[in-house]
């Protein structure tokens, strides 16, 4: 290795494996400082230089080098909620070596957020991005093990239980909207689609008994497909809005072109709304709503607890902990099937039952 002027400049040469290397400064004594850490790492070997570098990354080191090439391969999503986390709620730990961050000092932090105001949720979040960031960390050799792993979390914040809406509300929502919103109320509905699904479901996966929502078209940690049988009426229904739209190609989406904002406004404005007037004030109404209303009703036909996790595409446990006070209560009148469910609903909607008083009274 060896300092050079050339050309005005500083030029340092050194080899490695047997290739001759060199670096340009404009200033000697940066030329200088290099070649004596080139010296220095020489005499340290691989290892030792190694490990002098591990001990000095900080997060924000990390998170701008080796960490890039695994969030190359996340979706840009995935990617923003991890800048989120990283820019609005770790700023703090960006300067600190990984080796630093240890069980103390991520409970430190993690009590630091509190007392600023975050929500038990947003911590819960904000740490297991943190975890997703160091677990790589440990994959690539730069930590022995994810001290996030060892740290005492925050519980979650209680969660109100879903509140699916009655069959007649269901079916008083539905007759209240034509177009593409029925046709968006009765998947959400009478097949429980999710919102990702509604948009992205095409009339190819439609063949006018059953619907088909394949891999690509549901959330990443549930890609499994799953084939739903579609309630007479309802198949009826999509038959003739996809008339009423043209007759739109088979690769088309059943609702249509409808981005993520789009349908979010829809859900807060249009639907709503509707569904304030057809529940007599509930303002709390979302798809998942409609979803959960499609769940609880599988409870009051012939599906169990396994058949009805797979109609909706999530494993047997979550269906039991979201819907275990759904299926305490479930009493009354039961349905050999779907299409029996909508077919009394919708009676009930049209010839509602009088109370014994309004008997009485004759």
């Amino acid at each position: 290795m060896s300092v050079h002027k050339q050309s005005g400049k500083w030029r340092v040469k050194w080899r490695v494996g047997g290739t001759q290397r060199s670096r340009t400064f404009d200033r000697k004594g940066d030329a200088t400082t290099f070649d004596a850490e080139n010296r220095r790492r020489l005499q340290l070997g691989p290892a030792l230089a190694g490990e002098l570098d591990r001990s000095t990354l900080t997060l924000d080191g990390y998170v701008r080098g080796p960490w890039r090439s695994h969030a190359a391969t996340l979706a840009a999503p995935t990617r923003a909620k991890y800048a989120w986390a990283l820019e609005k709620h770790l700023a703090p730990l960006l300067d600190e070596p990984l080796l630093a961050l240890d069980v103390v000092r991520l409970a430190s932090h993690q009590r630091a957020m509190l007392d600023r105001g975050a929500t038990p949720g947003t911590v819960r979040d904000v740490f297991t991005r943190l975890s997703g960031v160091l677990q790589i960390a440990v994959e690539q050799g730069q930590l022995s093990a994810n001290p996030v792993r060892g740290l005492r979390r925050v519980p979650a914040d209680a969660t109100e239980e879903v509140r699916p809406l009655a069959p007649v509300e269901l079916e008083r929502l539905i007759a209240g909207f034509d177009g593409r919103d029925r046709a968006i109320v009765l998947l959400a509905g009478h097949l429980g689609l999710r919102p990702l699904e509604l948009r992205a479901v095409p009339w190819s996966a439609f063949n006018g008994s059953m619907l088909t929502v394949g891999r690509a078209h549901t959330k990443r940690t549930a890609r499994r497909t799953r084939t739903l049988v579609v309630p007479e009426s309802t198949a009826r229904e999509l038959k003739e809005w996809r008339m009423q739209a043209g007759r739109p190609a088979d690769v088309e989406p059943i609702i249509g072109a409808v981005t993520q904002n789009a349908m979010k406004c829809w859900s807060r404005s249009t639907l709503r709304k509707a569904a304030k007037a057809a529940t007599g004030g509930r303002e709390d109404v979302t798809l998942y709503t409609l979803r959960h209303t499609h769940a609880s009703a599988l409870h009051y036909c012939t599906y169990t607890v396994v058949e009805a996790a797979r109609r909706m595409g999530h494993g047997a446990g979550l269906h039991v902990e979201t819907y275990a006070h759904v299926l305490d209560t479930v009493s009354g009148q039961r349905y050999e099937s779907l299409d029996a469910l909508i077919t009394a609903a919708r009676a009930d909607l049209l010839f509602p039952q009088c109370s014994p008083s309004d008997a009485a009274d004759g």
